[in-house]
């Protein structure tokens, strides 16, 4: 039996465990295998969808339940299911989807289902986070061509005036939805009281284990509720501000090996000067 104060490691991905070149550092890996040596338990939490976060589920061999979508999925990794927790409605979806082109006309907004991503313009902002992107992205001439599934998400691609007039909206808007912004360019738009620190709570339910007995690393405000939640929590050196504030640990950045950094020096407690506490 692990005697390990925190049993449960939640990382994000983009911004945390990966670098801008989407790779994982080898600190990262070396130091998840020792957490898990030791008795402790890793997983992800994301908001990508699952054919965007395979390769690294594949490659850190996460045998937990995965937490996609910022939480509105997950994947169980013993039956290789996606299951949807909630889904927004579809008058909602359509609604917004106006509302978002009249409140920022120049953004490009993507509706996501647990295994289609649906555009229908894709700008050069889009496009550049698209270039890498592992998903099945379908291209439809109008927003009321989506299938009959049920629809995860919304994402709106924007700059940083249309940023700033999305949030806005989003303050003054009364759809039963949450609203987060998961990068510089990212606005999402969720089903009600779904989250990373809901997909955390229901997760460290799952394993038998209090809130207490585990830990989360991001790096944005998708991560806020999770940081908050998690019994410790870290904030990687290029995280959002608010995000910095809300966290337990600072730690180095997302290109040093962040998650590493946390694992050596707060669940293992091997000494390291790379870190700080906030």
């Amino acid at each position: 039996m692990s005697h390990l104060p925190y049993r449960l490691l939640v990382s994000d991905i983009d911004g945390t465990l990966v670098t801008a070149m989407k790779e994982i550092p080898e600190i990262n890996r070396e130091h998840i295998n020792r957490f898990r040596k030791a008795g402790g338990w890793f997983t992800l939490a994301t908001g990508r969808s699952y054919r965007e976060a395979q390769r690294f589920i594949q490659q850190l061999r996460v045998d937990l339940p995965v937490i996609l979508c910022n939480g509105a999925l997950i994947f169980e990794p013993d039956s290789q299911q996606v299951t949807p927790v909630a889904h927004l409605e579809r008058d909602v979806v359509l609604s917004a989807l106006q509302e978002i082109q009249r409140t920022a006309p120049s953004v490009d907004t993507f509706v996501y289902t647990a295994n289609t991503v649906y555009a229908t313009r894709i700008g050069p902002l889009a496009q550049a986070g698209l270039d890498s992107a592992e998903f099945h992205l379908e291209m439809i001439s109008s927003f009321s061509q989506l299938p009959p599934v049920p629809l995860i998400k919304l994402v709106a691609v924007a700059d940083e005036t249309a940023m700033k007039e999305l949030h806005q909206w989003g303050n003054t808007t009364t759809y039963p939805v949450e609203f987060v912004q998961s990068s510089a360019h990212y606005f999402e738009v969720m089903p009600k009281n779904v989250s990373k620190g809901a997909a955390l709570q229901t997760l460290a339910e799952r394993l038998d284990l209090e809130l207490e007995q585990t830990a989360a690393i991001g790096d944005h405000l998708n991560d806020l509720r999770m940081i908050q939640q998690a019994g410790i929590s870290a904030a990687v050196a290029n995280a959002h501000p608010q995000l910095m504030q809300a966290a337990d640990v600072i730690t180095v950045s997302n290109e040093e090996g962040a998650v590493g950094h946390f694992i050596q020096e707060h669940l293992l407690h091997i000494p390291s000067r790379s870190a700080h506490t906030s």
